[in-house]
């Protein structure tokens, strides 16, 4: 398999989505720091590479190791620890919540989905 047809997998379709509009908003919250684009876009980004590989690893296209579940798990951290590590976390909560909390807590919960499927 070449790798625009990897990219192009339909399998995988949502977290390419995720990481195409993870590497936007990184650029459009470089462009312009004061948005919380630069929250959204590292935990869409991270969040997209752990569900990927969770799925992979569900779909037995790729061998469930040590080290590939730590390093979903480690990406999964740092989207926690970018949200609350955040100073006045609850007003930016309050005045902008979707790249605050919905976007880290469904780039979570989607890996975690994947990663239960993987494990049965």
């Amino acid at each position: 398999m070449n790798m625009k047809n990897k990219l192009m997998d339909k399998r995988f379709i949502g977290s390419t989505a995720a990481l195409i509009l993870g590497v936007l908003c990184l650029a459009a919250g470089i462009t312009d720091p004061s948005n919380n684009l630069l929250v959204a876009a590292p935990a869409l980004i991270l969040g997209a590479l752990a569900y990927r590989s969770a799925k992979k690893r569900s779909l037995k296209i790729v061998s469930s190791s040590n080290i590939r579940i730590a390093l979903e798990w480690t990406a999964i951290l740092i989207i926690i620890l970018l949200v609350v590590m955040l100073k006045d976390l609850l007003e930016l909560i309050a005045t902008d919540p979707f790249p605050i909390v919905i976007i880290p807590v469904w780039a979570v919960t989607a890996y975690i989905i994947a990663f239960l499927k993987g494990r049965k």
